[in-house]
């Protein structure tokens, strides 16, 4: 039997174009918890939802509520599961105020703290006092000087009606400030005057198009709806990874939002719009358009001239010397480096623009070491970076010479100017996507040499468009490719080889062998994994493919792992101010742990591995350098970096158990064994196994389903089927050049 009920939204599990899952506990109208309630776990489908689910909402919804019982870490949840018939959003969670208020340099000294007591004091009469300058209310709370501090901030920025009704009708936190920030007091105006301008700033179709008929009532033919129907389309194909699309495609998806019948009338007002360009049968959304063009006209400024630094004979002279220096470094007779590297050195002395390929192994490191030292000598400023914190400081560690991530230079070196003699080194390039390349080279000046060093048989980019794929497609654009296997050879290196050629290879079933393919049934494989890893666990990592699903997915690996090595390990537990108590993190005394965000406060960055090293027990005041408090330290955690550092809630919330992790997240990194669980994803395809077969240094052993590994090997990898431009665009420009 359905039923009603109150529930404040504890977390988002999950967001997809269908439904919501959150998980929320039960509270009365005056939002105390109810006793004894058990928790809920809620799919809300996307038509049932009037707003996107956030932390903190109060929703009342209908549903058959299911008992379910499962087991976490041992011990046994039950869980109530839901899925909603009928939703209504009761009471948004005042964060929209509470963040601009908190973050907003048009409010100094209101923090997080203070803004949320404004909130949690006076609610929805906040606005009221912000507009009608109440100080004397707001001094009650935060004292008279900050009253007043707000009241000239809110005259600046505040608008009262538009964050009211952003809240009302459920938009998200995140996009509720970059319309306050495009469109500031007009915002609401904005909106209202099309709401499909939702679109473009993050909204889905499903969440756009309700607000709009709901909310407005607009027709299934009003023009605006139509028109941004197809800008939906070019923005779903964008996050897909493409930066254009074929008629056909669009004509199809059109068909599914607005019927097949409209849909060359949606094309035509997209047009119209200028929300899309045609060429021949491909559509390009306007953005995506002019950011590949962007790029391919600040490359191709590179192109057709030299610039060089140093005469053939003084690189030849400085590659002696080179040599030698390295002998001596590595304790070794001779040093020499091959044609092809030299060949590339020589290139980059000339060229304003270089690419430098080839696969793993094959001495890119060698040649940048020796890039950067000629660079170095010729009085140039070299900025070598790299996307991945991680292969940052790989990159640091093979030239001995500063990196930093792209993000890194962006933010703290770009802005303040590059000197006229400079060159940026881009290691690990196939990461590159087209965002980021387009913003890489909006700010460096045209001067700027560059030189890309990467494999474009790895993995694409996670974001949209191809950057290193595309550009060795082009004839125009230099490049220097290396074969010649120096870091490891034998097994490894043909298997690579092969596997990145399409080509499956015959590969011994025993585990002793530096590289290895031992066939495992499906329901098998997780404990075929296990034991493999079991037989070295200092040295191994497990590249897996995804990280929820899957038979053999990162956190069902972890799982194993953690229930064999550290069942009996001491436990890291967090004080829960929902459930007013201690719960389990999850996390043990000595685990592996991964960091899955940029934490650049704390020197972390998104796939950084650790292990946990101390638990503090009870959690110890942490205090800046500055003697400022900075939360409590649950433990310490030694980083792959060297670094031992603390773990607070804003650190443990980006932490995962790291026995396992997926492919894309160990990209940049070197371990000395690997164990790859082969099994049927949707992402799997040559380049993932190449990748991951590649960030070994002594021993791979693929495990699992062998006829899944040889189609993936022989199908085109998932790049070949994106839809970009750049390379077209590249040419192009040559042509009108």
């Amino acid at each position: 039997m359905s039923e009603a009920i109150l529930l404040r939204v504890l977390r988002v599990r999950r967001r997809s174009a269908r439904a919501t899952v959150f998980s929320g506990l039960a509270i009365d109208e005056e939002g105390r918890l109810v006793a004894g309630a058990p928790r809920y776990a809620v799919t809300l489908p996307s038509r049932r939802a009037v707003a996107e689910v956030e932390q903190g909402q109060w929703w009342r919804l209908t549903g058959k509520a299911v008992p379910t019982e499962y087991a976490v870490d041992g011990y046994r949840v039950i869980e109530h599961r839901i899925t909603a018939t009928d939703a209504e959003l009761r009471r948004p969670c005042g964060e929209h105020i509470i963040q601009l208020l908190s973050t907003s340099p048009a409010f100094p000294g209101i923090g997080e703290v203070k803004a949320r007591r404004l909130w949690e004091r006076l609610g929805e009469s906040l606005y009221d006092s912000l507009d009608q300058a109440d100080a004397d209310t707001l001094a009650g709370v935060v004292g008279a000087e900050l009253a007043q501090g707000l009241l000239a901030g809110w005259r600046q920025y505040g608008d009262a009606a538009a964050l009211r009704w952003f809240q009302r009708v459920g938009l998200s936190l995140c996009l509720s400030r970059k319309l306050l920030d495009v469109y500031e007091g007009e915002a609401l105006a904005a909106v209202q005057a099309d709401p499909y301008r939702l679109l473009a700033f993050g909204m889905n179709w499903i969440a756009a198009d309700t607000l709009a008929r709901q909310h407005f009532g607009l027709p299934a033919d009003d023009e605006r709806r139509l028109a941004a129907a197809v800008e939906a389309v070019m923005y779903q194909a964008f996050d897909a990874g493409h930066t254009c699309c074929a008629r056909q495609a669009v004509e199809a998806a059109l068909a599914r939002l607005v019927g097949k019948a409209q849909a060359a009338t949606a094309i035509s007002f997209a047009q119209a719009h200028h929300l899309v360009q045609v060429s021949g049968d491909r559509f390009h959304a306007l953005g995506p358009r002019l950011i590949e063009q962007g790029v391919a006209t600040a490359l191709r400024a590179r192109l057709g001239r030299e610039a060089v630094l140093a005469d053939p004979p003084d690189v030849e002279a400085f590659l002696t010397r080179f040599e030698r220096d390295e002998a001596a470094a590595l304790g070794m007779p001779a040093f020499t480096l091959n044609a092809a590297q030299r060949e590339a050195v020589h290139a980059v002395a000339r060229l304003p623009l270089v690419l430098i390929t080839g696969s793993a192994g094959v001495g890119k490191t060698t040649v940048l070491k020796a890039v950067e030292a000629l660079l170095e000598q010729s009085g140039q400023h070299i900025y070598a970076m790299a996307l991945s914190g991680r292969a940052a400081k790989r990159l640091t560690e093979a030239t001995h010479r500063p990196a930093m991530t792209i993000a890194g230079f962006l933010r703290n070196v770009a802005p303040h100017g590059l000197p006229e003699s400079s060159v940026l080194v881009v290691d690990e390039a196939s990461m590159l996507d087209i965002l980021l390349a387009y913003r890489l080279l909006n700010a460096i000046p045209a001067s700027c040499r560059l030189v890309f060093i990467g494999d474009p048989f790895q993995l694409p980019p996670v974001g949209p468009g191809l950057t290193l794929h595309a550009l060795v497609s082009v004839p125009t654009v230099p490049r220097v490719e290396l074969t010649e296997v120096r870091r490891f050879g034998g097994a490894i290196a043909t298997g690579a080889r092969a596997v990145r050629d399409g080509q499956w290879p015959s590969l011994p079933d025993t585990a002793d062998e530096a590289l290895a393919f031992l066939p495992c049934a499906p329901d098998a494989l997780a404990d075929a994994v296990l034991r493999l890893y079991l037989a070295d666990p200092v040295h191994t990592q497990v590249l897996t493919f995804t990280r929820e699903r899957g038979v053999a997915s990162a956190k069902a690996l972890n799982g194993l792992c953690q229930s064999a090595l550290a069942g009996t390990s001491r436990r890291l537990f967090v004080w829960s101010e929902e459930r007013e108590r201690r719960e389990d993190t999850g996390l043990r005394l000595g685990e592996p742990v991964l960091c899955t965000r940029n934490l650049h406060e704390w020197g972390l960055q998104n796939g950084s591995l650790g292990h946990i090293e101390t638990i503090e027990d009870p959690p110890q005041p942490l205090f800046g350098a500055d003697g400022e408090p900075k939360g409590l330290t649950l433990a310490w955690v030694r980083w792959d970096d060297g670094e031992r550092r603390p773990v607070t809630e804003e650190v443990l919330d980006a932490l995962e158990l790291g026995y396992a992790v997926t492919v894309h997240k160990a990209q940049g990194s070197q371990f000395p064994r690997v164990l790859i669980p082969v099994y049927a994803a949707r992402n799997l395809d040559r380049t993932m196994l190449y990748t991951a077969m590649t960030r070994a240094k002594t021993q791979v052993i693929l495990v699992g389903d062998v006829e899944v590994a040889h189609r993936a090997v022989e199908a085109p990898p998932h790049a070949s089927h994106r839809q970009v431009a750049l390379a077209e665009l590249m040419t192009e420009s040559a042509a009108c050049s």
